[in-house]
């Protein structure tokens, strides 16, 4: 290949390089942006089109015809047409990439979501936890029925929120919370007054979304292992939203034998699905010390990529 031929070649393939790695990752949350400079750098193409200096001649039988009737048409109009074509081209291919894979991460979601109520049924509704709730039922009906059927509307409540409500990549905040305050009913009716629980949930939760029963699978878990009836224990449960990102924070009191399992909480693919819905827009943290084993969960309120998936 001749050097007139490479300097005729190179300007095109920089437009194309600089427009597929640097401005078409701009797209779609930053199109402002991406139009000023995908704009600046046409620009700097044209210039270099009519004004760049010394470029050798092209062969008259290359140029095309004039619409006017006055002539060959320009090479300079042919080279900016070409550019704008190659970078229009390069934005389709990119629209194109971007859409299947957003169908590819919609289907990852599904089937997360599908396993995540399948897993939600067999373990955190399971039958011991079925058997527990209705024995004590059984009780409240010959002690104080006023409260036994208090207990079963709260039970129905919280079956109808796991049943039929968990099918979308989100549900409403409130939803959540509803559920937590449903099975925490529960739970007070299961465990001894001396098991300290305490909760704090915001009055109004706005247009946040969060994935269904995931801040109430880290609940669960928290019942599950750091409860002790041999030993103080405490369940704390509190959501917030700080700067358009809701801060969940799941404390249980941790005991001897139950720390491992605790951690063996399916946290891989929590967080699988965590990068599904966010990407790298979240931050989960656990941590054990002096006795107690946190969870910090923060997400954003309404996120555009999640969004964009439903």
């Amino acid at each position: 290949m001749s050097s007139e031929t490479v300097l005729r070649i190179l300007p095109f393939v920089v437009l194309f390089l600089v427009h597929h790695f640097v401005l078409a990752p701009l797209l779609p949350k930053r199109k402002v942006l991406y139009g000023i400079l995908t704009a600046l750098l046409l620009g700097l193409f044209a210039f270099w089109c009519f004004w760049g200096g010394h470029k050798p001649p092209m062969p008259p039988e290359l140029r095309g015809p004039d619409p006017g009737g006055h002539g060959p048409l320009r090479p300079e109009w042919m080279e900016l047409a070409l550019g704008i074509l190659l970078v229009a081209g390069d934005w389709g291919l990119v629209a194109y990439r971007r859409m299947k894979q957003n169908e590819r991460k919609l289907e990852q979601l599904r089937a997360e979501n599908l396993h995540q109520q399948l897993e939600a049924l067999r373990f955190q509704i399971n039958p011991h936890f079925f058997m527990n709730t209705l024995n004590n039922i059984q009780s409240l009906i010959l002690t104080d029925p006023d409260k036994a059927t208090e207990v079963v509307n709260e039970f129905s409540k919280l079956m109808r929120i796991v049943l039929y409500e968990g099918n979308g990549p989100t549900i409403p905040l409130s939803r959540e919370i509803e559920y937590l305050k449903h099975y925490i009913a529960l739970m007070r009716l299961r465990y001894p007054e001396s098991v300290r629980i305490e909760t704090e949930f915001p009055d109004k939760t706005g247009s946040a979304v969060v994935p269904p029963l995931l801040m109430a699978s880290f609940a669960e878990n928290a019942f599950k292992h750091g409860i002790s009836y041999d030993s103080a224990s405490f369940v704390k449960l509190r959501v917030t939203e700080e700067e358009g990102h809701l801060i969940f924070l799941c404390s249980n009191s941790s005991h001897p034998g139950k720390a491992e399992a605790q951690h063996g909480l399916g946290l891989d693919n929590i967080r699988k699905r965590l990068e599904l819905l966010y990407g790298t827009d979240y931050t989960l943290r656990t941590e054990t010390q002096d006795g107690t084993y946190d969870v910090v969960l923060a997400i954003p309120t309404n996120p555009t990529q999640l969004m964009a998936t439903e």
